[in-house]
């Protein structure tokens, strides 16, 4: 049986691939800040609420879930915020909170759950940049900086670890119907976008490829914003 940790498990593309994975019997940690809406899941898995931005954290809930479930073999990392705003008006401290929530606090859990991997020679890493780690938009240059980072950053573990078995995807995705866009004032059609549902088959699709295999790279959009 996998063992499998899950981050940013208690909302949106997270929860959905939880619920998901905890339907075929499989051996799961969670982790999200909140124990509260992780416990509203009402999964059968370990839960480990947590912050990852804070020193240390990536390092506990690694060592947590190593220890709950008898090893790690997969993570599926969902955890990050967004910020919609232009570089004008973008403060200190909101370019530090959003390059240390979706920046830093992947680098410490790929670090992290690289090294438990490592040990064992296989693995699975699978993160969301979305379409804003591979494209720019206006008034998201935050946004951009950190997602942009976690490309580069993932490709680089993928280079040290290519010969631990640890194998990495990630998913570029354009605009996701979840709850982020509750709080953003900028006018979108979310009923043109890709479906959670939509996000986790694709989440789902890296998890499910041959041992031999890596889905390396995904990028889906709404066809009115694809790259040229």
């Amino acid at each position: 049986m996998q063992n499998i940790l899950i981050t940013g498990a208690s909302s949106g593309i997270g929860r959905e691939v939880a619920k998901r994975l905890a339907a075929r019997n499989l051996s799961l940690a969670l982790t999200g800040r909140s124990i509260e809406k992780l416990e509203a899941l009402n999964l059968p898995a370990t839960l480990l609420p947590a912050d990852l931005t804070t020193p240390g954290a990536a390092e506990s809930v690694v060592n947590a879930s190593v220890e709950a479930l008898g090893g790690l073999d997969v993570v599926i990392h969902c955890a990050g915020i967004g910020l919609i705003k232009s570089a004008a008006e973008t403060t200190d401290a909101e370019f530090t909170h959003v390059l240390n929530t979706n920046t830093c606090a992947t680098f410490f859990m790929a670090r992290e759950a690289c090294r438990v991997m490592a040990l064992n020679k296989k693995g699975l890493f699978i993160t969301l940049p979305g379409i804003l780690g591979k494209a720019p938009m206006r008034n998201a240059s935050a946004y951009v900086a950190s997602k942009y980072a976690v490309t580069g950053m993932l490709k680089c573990f993928a280079q040290e670890y290519q010969r631990s078995g640890i194998r990495f995807s990630l998913l570029h995705l354009g605009g996701v119907d979840t709850p982020f866009w509750d709080s953003i004032s900028m006018a979108v059609q979310r009923e043109k976008m890709i479906p959670v549902s939509t996000a986790a088959d694709l989440v789902l699709q890296a998890f499910d490829a041959p041992p031999h295999l890596v889905l390396s790279e995904i990028v889906m959009q709404p066809e009115s914003h694809q790259l040229l």
